[in-house]
């Protein structure tokens, strides 16, 4: 019994919890960690890591401290699923990951490469990947009908990227502030996962590799009316 444990014991008390430990998957992911700042990075990256790669092993690689944003919007292709399970946005330098922990968001990864203050290049990709990934999954993921993607539905002002064929960029948006959800409340989620689901799995992998920070979109980016 460790000395720590022996004094609760002697006071009449409970030892307090262990802590969070990553799964040994997890640890296994985290060992291809490093910088990312494109949507051309972030394919390279999952092609990587061992099949099938589910998001929170994603998650893993990233480089800390991480900034994140959450919301509990839903008019999105990747919706949160509640406040317990917002979409969180990863701010990468030159990149912005969207995932979800759980629900029908979980089941995409959305990317918005900044191009200008207030565009973004738009790509996304099914989760799990289950096979190597061509250069050019993420645009034609997102494509509705040539030439368009389903990101047009919401993100104004689409138009092709001037070098990338097949690829369009669009207007940035930032979630209406009474939908967000801080930081520390996902760290509250962090704390209460008990058991190894793929959710708790999720949280793992955003809390237990590094700090994780309150992050911002620029004041100039539009703010995305729901």
């Amino acid at each position: 019994m460790g000395r720590v444990a022996v004094l609760f014991f002697l006071l009449g008390c409970e030892a307090p919890p262990p802590a969070h430990q990553a799964s040994d998957a997890l640890k296994s992911c985290a060992k291809f960690s490093g910088a990312l700042h494109s949507i051309s990075d972030t394919v390279t990256r999952l092609n990587a890591l061992p099949l099938p790669v589910e998001t929170p092993c994603f998650i893993a690689t990233l480089p800390r401290p991480l900034a994140v944003v959450a919301t509990t919007g839903i008019t999105s292709a990747q919706p949160a699923n509640g406040k317990e399970n917002p979409r969180v946005f990863l701010m990468l330098d030159g990149v912005i990951i969207g995932v979800v922990p759980s629900g029908d968001g979980a089941k995409l990864l959305e990317f918005g490469e900044w191009v200008t203050a207030m565009r973004t290049l738009k790509g996304e990709l099914s989760v799990p990947v289950v096979a190597p990934l061509a250069a050019d999954a993420p645009f034609k993921h997102v494509l509705f009908s040539q030439p368009a993607t389903t990101c047009a539905l919401c993100h104004r002002g689409e138009a092709p990227h001037d070098s990338i064929p097949g690829a369009y960029v669009s207007v940035a948006y930032r979630p209406e502030p009474r939908t967000l959800i801080s930081a520390s409340a996902l760290a509250a989620e962090h704390a209460a996962c008990v058991d190894d689901s793929p959710r708790c799995e999720f949280f793992h992998a955003l809390f237990d590799f590094g700090e994780v920070t309150q992050g911002a979109f620029a004041s100039e980016v539009e703010t995305f009316v729901q």
